[in-house]
């Protein structure tokens, strides 16, 4: 019996992993939006990188990420690698969350994303997005020292990885000491979620600036006319990764 539920309420379609806990969740009449205030949080890092070229992404879900960024980085994306561990979920993503129909930057693989990036050229990808749970909100090798280092090796000198983290958890704090071991502690900056345990994790590989200087100030301000996210609010709630710590 498959742990795959689908709710629809109030114009928005949700998967669940056989419990009450949102895997995902859509707008149906707009399903380029980003319904959920993490998966929002995940486009921060837009803040100290450009719109990517080459994106990876570890975990399907409801292809929220995907298709937001299909939508909005229409100019610059040449090629987004989606890594899906399950089939089931890539079968039910096609039906009832599917990503825009036979475009051909866009590449689902049937795999481990922790291992499928391993395989990846060194310094070939400028952004990594990891949003992979269970139904018992477990990740597996995704927090792992190997992967960190992995996606450390696949990004460009300006790339960026971002990871949606629960802060409830015990793991968590180990979870950042590993990706600080890897990035630097000047390289990472954290973003709690308003509303949620969550924690958008952003690590870069080159050096991070000020987080409070008037070139981040007005980009954020840029950032949010054009997208219509809250990027200000994120540009001054953001910290160190040192204060989890």
């Amino acid at each position: 019996m498959s742990d795959l539920l689908i709710s629809e309420q109030h114009g928005f379609r949700t998967l669940h992993f056989g419990s009450e806990w949102v895997q995902g969740r859509m707008r149906i009449s707009r399903p380029a939006d980003l319904a959920l205030g993490y998966a929002q949080d995940m486009c921060a890092a837009l803040l100290f990188t450009a719109p990517p070229k080459h994106v990876y992404v570890a975990g399907l879900g409801v292809g929220s990420l995907p298709r937001w960024a299909l939508a909005h980085w229409e100019e610059s994306i040449k090629r987004m690698e989606i890594v899906e561990l399950r089939a089931d979920v890539m079968a039910l993503t096609r039906s009832s969350f599917p990503l825009p129909a036979d475009d051909p930057r866009v590449v689902l693989t049937l795999g481990d994303a922790a291992k499928v990036i391993t395989e990846r050229p060194a310094s070939s990808v400028d952004w990594i997005w990891v949003d992979c749970y269970d139904g018992r909100g477990r990740v597996g090798t995704l927090e792992s020292a190997d992967f960190y280092a992995a996606a450390h090796t696949a990004l460009k000198a300006r790339g960026v990885f971002v990871a949606n983290m629960w802060s409830s958890v015990t793991r968590y704090r180990g979870g950042l000491r590993r990706l600080r071991a890897v990035f630097g502690a000047n390289n990472i900056v954290l973003l709690p979620a308003i509303a949620t345990e969550n924690v958008t994790v952003i690590a870069t590989k080159s050096p991070l600036p000020p987080l409070d200087n008037r070139a981040i100030q007005a980009r954020a301000r840029a950032l949010q006319a054009e997208y219509k996210l809250p990027f200000e609010r994120w540009q001054k709630a953001l910290a160190p990764v040192a204060t989890a710590l």
